[in-house]
C-alpha cells in the first residue's frame, strides 16, 4: 500500500469539504476493494492532524483490515483496543475479530453510541470501511457505517471498476440515506496526458539528458495536459 502525500492540492481539497468542514465523522468506501480507501484515510487523518485535530482511525473493513494486520504482526502489541503510536499522527481502532465485536458494530444504534463515546476524547474519526459489494458473514455492512457518519466519500478507481458495480453501490447508500459528500477518482491505472508524456521523455534521457530535464519541467507547467486519458 503506497503512501498519498498529504501536500496534495487533491487531499487539501477532500478536508476542506470534510473535516475542514467541520465534519467529525467522515466514512470511506468504495464500490469494490483495492480501490485505494486505506491510502486516502491515512492521509486525510494525517492531514486533520496537521490542522492540530485529534484523530481517531477505526478500521471496519473485517474482509482486508491492512493497517491492523500490521500491528497484529508485532508481538508487543496487544490490538483489542485503541492505538497510539509516534510513528503515526492518528490513533487507531483495529478491526474487530471476534463475533461478539463484529455483531455490535453491525448494528446502527449500538456502532452510533459507541462513536458519541469516542468523540468526548477525540475532534474527528475517519472510518475505513469494507467495499460496498463485500458480502460475508463476519463482514460489516458498510451502508452502516455510512449511515451513522455526517458525511461520506465513494473512491473510486478510474478505467477499472465496472458501471454497474458503481450504480450499485450509490444505490445502497442512497437506500441508507447517507449523506454522500461526493466521489474521489483514483488514477493510478488511468494516467494523465501529462504523465503520459513525460514518461516517454525518459526514452531519450541517454542522448539528451540536460534537454530532457528542462523539458520535463516545461511539460510539468502546462495544465492543459494534466488531463486523464
Amino acid at each position: 500500500m503506497c503512501e498519498f502525500p498529504i501536500n496534495y492540492v487533491e487531499i487539501e481539497s477532500i478536508y476542506s469539504q470534510t473535516i475542514g468542514a467541520g465534519y467529525r465523522t467522515i466514512a470511506i468506501t468504495s464500490a469494490k476493494q483495492g480501490e485505494g480507501k486505506t491510502t486516502l484515510v491515512k492521509a486525510l487523518a494525517k492531514r486533520a492532524r496537521l490542522s492540530g485535530k485529534s484523530v481517531l482511525v477505526v478500521e471496519l473493513n473485517t474482509f482486508n483490515p491492512t493497517l491492523s494486520e500490521k500491528l497484529r504482526q508485532r508481538p508487543d502489541k496487544e490490538v483489542t483496543d485503541i492505538i497510539s503510536t509516534t510513528k503515526q499522527a492518528y490513533s487507531l481502532l483495529p478491526a474487530p475479530r471476534s463475533l461478539q465485536e463484529v455483531m455490535r458494530f453491525k448494528e446502527s444504534h449500538l456502532l452510533l453510541a459507541a462513536i458519541n463515546d469516542w468523540l468526548t476524547s477525540y475532534d474527528c474519526i475517519v472510518f475505513d470501511t469494507s467495499a460496498l459489494q463485500s458480502l460475508n458473514q463476519s463482514n460489516i455492512p458498510p451502508e452502516i457505517v455510512c449511515e451513522v457518519c455526517e458525511g461520506t466519500i465513494l473512491i473510486i478507481e478510474s478505467g477499472v471498476t465496472p458501471a454497474n458495480l458503481i450504480e450499485e453501490g450509490i444505490h445502497k447508500l442512497k437506500t441508507r440515506k447517507v449523506n454522500l459528500i461526493g466521489s474521489v477518482l483514483n488514477d493510478k491505472n488511468n494516467p494523465s496526458l501529462l504523465a503520459e508524456v513525460i514518461r516517454e521523455t525518459n526514452r531519450l534521457n541517454n542522448v539528451f539528458p540536460n534537454i530532457m530535464v528542462k523539458l520535463r519541467k516545461t511539460l510539468a507547467s502546462l495544465v492543459v495536459l494534466n488531463v486523464s486519458v
